[in-house]
C-alpha cells in the first residue's frame, strides 16, 4: 500500500490546497465578495458581542496610534475608532480596500500594503491588530516581523483568528453535518492552531493573553444560507455540494425556526519588550 505525506493527504481530503494556489484563490475569493467575511464575524455573536468587538477591546484606550493589517473591508478597523486616536487600515486586496474606503469613516487612513512590507515607519505606532492575518498569510512569520518592526517599545500586537476549539456538543454535531454536506472543511493557507508563544519572542513579543470563545451565526432562511456559505473558504468543494448545503440549512431552519453554526475564535496578546535603560543606574 502507498502511504502519502500528511500533507498530501490533506490536500486529496480537500481540507487545503497546494501552497502555490493559495495566492490566485484568495485573490480571485476575495474580488468577487469583498466585505462577506466581516459580514458574517459582525453577526456572529456570543452575547451581545461579536469577535471584532472582542479584538477591538484587547487594544488600550491610551494607544494613540493603531494599525490593522489585512482590514479587509474594515469591520475591525472601525471598531478601534477612539476620539484622538489615529487608526489605519491595512489591505493588500484592492476590492476589500475599495469597499472599505466607500464605508468609511473619513477619519481612517486606508493604505494598499503586503503584510511582509508595510507601508509604516519601524518604531511608529503603539498597536498593531489583525482579525484573519495570522490564517491567511502564506507564512505568518513574515507578518510578526513586520508587526515588531512597526511597534514602539511597549506596544501591543493582537490577532484573532479562526480555530477549532471551543464548541459545545450540540453545536459540534451540527458543524459536522455541515461540513458532511458542503464537501470540505474551511481551509487557510496558515495553520489554525500556531504555538505562537516562541514566535512572539523570538521577535520581542512577549505573550500576556491566549483566549478562546465560540460565537454563533444563525441561519434563519436562504438569504443566510447563502451568506455563510460564500464567506468560507471552501477550495475542496463543489458548487453542487454548496447548494446541497445550502438546501439542508435552509430546510433545516424552516423546520426549526433557525440553524446555529459554530464559530470558534482564538484571540492572542502580546507586548513588545520596551527599550533597555540607558545609562548607569
Amino acid at each position: 500500500m502507498r502511504l502519502f505525506p500528511v500533507h498530501e493527504m490533506v490536500r486529496r481530503l480537500g481540507l487545503s490546497l497546494p501552497e502555490d494556489a493559495w495566492p490566485d484563490y484568495l485573490a480571485r475569493f476575495h474580488a468577487e465578495r469583498p466585505g462577506v467575511i466581516q459580514e458574517v464575524l459582525g453577526r456572529s455573536l456570543a452575547g451581545q458581542r461579536n469577535p471584532y468587538v472582542w479584538l477591538a477591546r484587547s487594544v488600550s484606550r491610551t494607544a494613540g496610534s493603531v494599525v490593522d493589517v489585512r482590514c479587509g473591508a474594515g469591520a475591525l478597523t472601525r471598531e478601534l475608532v477612539e476620539e484622538g486616536r489615529q487608526v489605519i487600515g491595512i489591505e493588500d486586496s484592492a476590492d476589500e480596500l475599495a469597499a472599505a474606503r466607500a464605508a468609511g469613516p473619513e477619519s481612517i487612513t486606508w493604505l494598499h500594503g503586503e503584510v511582509g512590507n508595510l507601508p509604516l515607519a519601524s518604531s511608529s505606532v503603539d498597536a498593531v491588530v489583525t482579525s484573519m492575518g495570522m490564517v491567511t498569510a502564506r507564512d505568518p512569520r513574515v507578518l510578526l516581523d513586520e508587526a515588531a518592526r512597526v511597534l514602539r517599545p511597549g506596544g501591543s500586537f493582537a490577532c484573532m483568528a479562526p480555530t477549532v476549539r471551543p464548541m459545545a456538543p450540540s453545536l459540534a454535531r451540527q458543524a459536522a453535518e455541515f461540513t458532511l454536506r458542503v464537501g470540505s472543511t474551511p481551509s487557510f493557507p496558515g495553520a489554525l492552531e500556531l504555538k505562537l508563544t516562541d514566535l512572539l519572542a523570538q521577535r520581542g513579543l512577549r505573550k500576556v493573553e491566549d483566549a478562546r470563545a465560540c460565537y454563533v451565526f444563525t441561519v434563519h432562511d436562504v438569504e443566510d444560507a447563502d451568506l455563510i456559505i460564500n464567506a468560507m473558504y471552501l477550495p475542496g468543494s463543489t458548487p453542487s455540494r454548496r447548494r446541497s448545503a445550502r438546501d439542508w440549512l435552509v430546510r433545516r431552519a424552516m423546520a426549526r425556526g433557525q440553524v446555529e453554526l459554530p464559530i470558534p475564535m482564538r484571540r492572542v496578546v502580546a507586548l513588545k519588550d520596551p527599550e533597555p535603560a540607558s545609562g548607569i543606574a
